[in-house]
């Protein structure tokens, strides 16, 4: 699996947003930490074996009169992470949702390519 970082927004710590993949027999699971990006502000699409997330996270600072920034380590921009996965994804069967600040997309790989057991019969 390789991971593009085009454009990619960059914090102290990495790469934003911080993901896990996961693959089994069936599928591929993808969580992102997404905290304060609201779930209209996700953008996701897959091509063949690409998996790309995009959106943007809006922090709007409070300047009234006389205030200052003293530390401001909560980023806000835009971000873009593509994952190019070993298998297609069966695009139709796909499917996001975004809970507690974490996206989790379910990617079913093509069933053309999933194991496929064959019986054997008696004659």
């Amino acid at each position: 699996m390789r991971c593009t970082q085009d454009q990619e927004f960059h914090g102290n710590r990495g790469a934003y947003p911080r993901v896990n993949l996961v693959e089994n027999a069936e599928s591929f699971a993808l969580t992102a930490e997404l905290p304060g990006v609201a779930p209209g502000d996700i953008n996701i699409s897959i091509e063949g074996a690409m998996v790309t997330l995009a959106g943007q996270r809006k922090i709007e600072y409070v300047n009234g009169d006389g205030a200052a920034i003293h530390r401001r380590e909560r980023q806000s921009g835009d971000f873009r992470r593509a994952f190019e996965l070993p298998v297609e994804i069966d695009l139709d069967s796909a499917k996001a949702s975004h809970k507690d600040g974490v996206l989790t997309l379910r990617l079913p790989k093509s069933p053309a390519l999933q194991p496929r057991q064959i019986k054997v019969e008696t004659h």
